[in-house]
């Protein structure tokens, strides 16, 4: 318990995306947390959340917790009397069999049996899918097609899994997984995912380094 000292801060989401409460979290590994509420929690507490990191990187950047145990007291090393409770995922980054990168770029998507685009921007893509942010409301179910102008890719036909919550006001987010993806596209994809998360990687790395020369 001793790690609950290095707290931090986050917001909690229902399935549908409303806002659920602020709280304290300590990731005790990758896939378990322990959240920390300065009361106890009602008991109709859902067993099923979304959780978001405070912070602007994490904006467009929720993951899927689920209760694994009960709520309990327990009092904090600065005096702190608080309800504790851990959750499990296999929603982070770590551990997606499909791995994906956080970008941000423009493309139009054509919904089934329409005619008319619509503008969103992506903030999320790998190999078995990507996200979206709009200021529309869509319908899980929905399939849509798509092309990727950064990757030059082919038309990739896509359905809509869950909406994701954002930080944003006015802006909604919706996860989509790849059907029927071509092998041109797929490699397409994979290339480009490879290669941002090398670009990523060594800006993180100079920026650490620049932080350690100041």
């Amino acid at each position: 318990m001793g790690a609950l000292q290095n707290l931090k801060n986050g917001t909690l989401y229902n399935m549908d995306c409303t806002y659920l409460t602020e709280v304290e979290y300590n990731r005790e590994s990758l896939d378990t947390v322990a959240l920390v509420f300065s009361e106890k929690p009602s008991e109709d507490f859902p067993k099923k959340f979304f959780l978001m990191p405070e912070g602007k990187q994490y904006d467009f950047r929720a993951f899927i917790y689920t209760l694994s145990e009960e709520f309990h007291s327990f009092r904090l090393l600065d005096n702190r009397d608080v309800y504790i409770v851990r959750a499990v995922t296999n929603d982070v980054p770590e551990q997606r069999k499909n791995f994906r990168v956080y970008v941000t770029f423009r493309v139009s998507l054509l919904l089934e049996g329409q005619s008319v685009t619509i503008p969103v921007k992506v903030k999320d893509i790998g190999t078995g899918g990507f996200q979206f942010v709009s200021k529309q409301r869509f319908q899980p179910g929905t399939v849509l097609s798509v092309i990727f102008p950064e990757l030059k890719s082919p038309l990739i036909t896509a359905c809509i899994q869950k909406m994701r919550p954002v930080r944003r006001e006015g802006l909604y987010g919706y996860g989509c997984q790849y059907i029927d993806l071509p092998p041109k596209a797929e490699a397409l994809i994979r290339n480009y995912v490879y290669q941002t998360e090398v670009l990523q990687a060594k800006a993180r790395k100079e920026k650490e380094e620049n932080n350690l020369l100041q």
